[in-house]
């Protein structure tokens, strides 16, 4: 039973480690994306300033070099689906565009306590170049 509990332990920390990982590569592609110039692209019909080099996937994620960013978009119909509740580890703006409003949401990081915010100081970056409105 006690050998049992120690490797249950060990997979956690294990699967802990590999998310902490992946938060602290991002928070790393952060820094360097908020650095670089940018580029207009057209998504779902709009055209969007991002930073250089990257792309939006068909989940809508931000990635840059095989690497999603905790910086999602995506479109809905009735305003009264976003900026519905206020919750801690989440940031939305919004723009109206063609019937239509566009979303960007960040995410926090979950694991990762010390960090730059580099994914936040990202997504307020690109909201401010598109002329998002913060909720």
């Amino acid at each position: 039973m006690i050998a049992e509990s120690i490797r249950e332990a060990h997979r956690n920390a294990k699967g802990y480690g590999e998310v902490t990982k992946s938060e602290r590569k991002q928070d790393k592609i952060g820094r360097e994306l908020l650095e670089k110039n940018t580029q207009k692209i057209v998504w779902n019909e709009i055209e969007l300033i991002i930073p250089e080099n990257t792309t939006i996937d068909d989940k809508g994620r931000l990635v840059y070099d095989n690497q999603e960013l905790e910086i999602k978009f995506h479109a809905v119909t009735r305003k009264e689906n976003i900026c519905g509740s206020e919750v801690s580890y989440k940031k939305e703006w919004y723009k109206k565009y063609n019937n239509s409003y566009y979303v960007l949401e960040f995410h926090t990081y979950q694991n990762l306590i010390f960090h730059t915010n580099s994914n936040l100081k990202l997504a307020k970056k690109i909201a401010r170049e598109n002329n998002f409105t913060e909720c």
